[in-house]
């Protein structure tokens, strides 16, 4: 845990490096030392349809960070603080940049692992 996914705007291909991107989110959420680094999963999916607002912005990247609850508000904010801050520098041209860190609901969760 955590599993983290990267939305971000299809045109933003022609921009950035996305495999960078996912490689500085993911090595943010290990910086932060709040997991075991081999635990920390991360991905990206670009979206070809969307609207912003009013149509002003028109690229985004929402990154979404589903933990199991137990973590303190004070550690939730060490997370995202320190994602924002390793990819944060790649995004500095991006209209509309979000982190989000969401708890998982333990009891419905399942995972299986081979």
């Amino acid at each position: 845990m955590p599993h983290i996914v990267i939305e971000y705007a299809a045109v933003l291909r022609q921009q950035l490096d996305i495999g960078e991107l996912v490689s500085k989110v993911h090595k943010g959420a290990i910086a932060s030392g709040l997991f075991n680094p081999d635990a920390v999963k991360t991905r990206a999916y670009a979206c070809d349809d969307y609207l912003l607002g009013q149509g002003d912005a028109n690229d985004f990247i929402h990154i979404r960070m589903s933990i199991m609850p137990g973590r303190s508000d004070s550690q939730k904010q060490q997370l995202t603080q320190s994602v924002w801050q390793a990819m944060s520098a790649l995004a500095a041209d991006v209209s509309c940049v979000s982190v989000e860190v969401a708890e998982l609901h333990q009891p419905s969760y399942l995972k299986q692992e081979h």
